[in-house]
């Protein structure tokens, strides 16, 4: 029971920081943060739009890892079972 709720909550963790990876480095919020107004030196390396798709790519990758452990769901949760015994 444990191990089916580690996965589980592990792929809702995977999901979730990949949406807000691909969402965050485009909207506003991005644009209007603490260290762009505390260190203003960083506005040219955080508002790049090369850094901002690779932020999201790692989002993307982020979401198909939790769509992998979803589809894969039964057989890694007989691997965390059987290792668990």
């Amino acid at each position: 029971m444990l191990s089916r709720l580690y996965l589980i909550v592990l792929i809702l963790f995977c999901l979730e920081v990949g949406v807000f990876l691909v969402i965050l480095p485009w909207s506003s919020v991005w644009e209007r943060n603490y260290f762009l107004y505390r260190y203003p030196f960083l506005a040219r390396w955080l508002l790049n739009h090369f850094l901002r798709g690779a932020i999201s790519g790692l989002g993307i990758i982020d979401i198909s890892l939790g769509l992998w452990q979803a589809t894969h769901f039964r057989q890694l949760l007989q691997r965390l079972t059987a290792s668990s015994y």
